[in-house]
């Protein structure tokens, strides 16, 4: 992405500058320390949600309302978790729409991508504060991964639709009885 060539302000350290990795006190951040974090963090979690909860062919669904999201197992076992939607990404034009101003997005589910928006704002990452960015797909999962790391987020997940493809921050993930009511 452009901006990983430029996460570094002149005149701010080098790109091994250590310090603080804190996203809110006003302390410097190493931001390409910060994205490398970011990105390996989600690789590793994705990998143990796959592994251990199975969600590889479950099928999804999105509770706005509720603010969660529940997977249906092929087992028939469900997994639910509280969920934020970060953006979505339209393959037809490439361009990904943040969460915190999509009018598709209530507002309950909008929290992890306004306080990744306000990290942005705080060290200057101009993708992180524009409405919408011309993205490749895997670029919008590196903002999605930025957004988990920033909000502390249990995992993220890419939900294919017939049109954008939403990408999702969740809490913790529970398995659930089946008959168990979404809450």
């Amino acid at each position: 992405m452009h901006w990983m060539r430029r996460l570094i302000k002149p005149g701010e350290g080098s790109r091994n500058a250590v310090g603080p990795v804190s996203p809110w006190t006003g302390e410097h951040v190493d931001l390409d320390l910060y994205w490398a974090q970011a990105w390996a963090d989600l690789r590793i979690r994705q990998g143990e949600i796959a592994r251990r909860l199975k969600l590889t062919d479950a099928t999804w669904r999105v509770d706005q309302e509720a603010g969660l999201i529940e997977f249906a197992r092929a087992d028939g076992a469900l997994v639910r978790a509280p969920v934020q939607i970060i953006g979505s990404w339209n393959p037809k034009n490439e361009m990904f729409t943040w969460g915190w101003d999509h009018p598709s997005v209530h507002t309950r589910c909008r929290a992890d991508a306004q306080r990744t928006r306000w990290f942005g704002d705080a060290h200057d990452v101009n993708e992180l504060t524009r409405r919408q960015v011309r993205v490749s797909e895997s670029e919008a999962w590196r903002l999605t991964a930025v957004a988990m790391k920033v909000n502390a987020a249990q995992g993220a997940y890419r939900g294919p639709t017939e049109g954008p493809v939403v990408f999702m921050t969740m809490g913790g993930l529970k398995v659930m009885d089946a008959d168990e009511p979404l809450r």
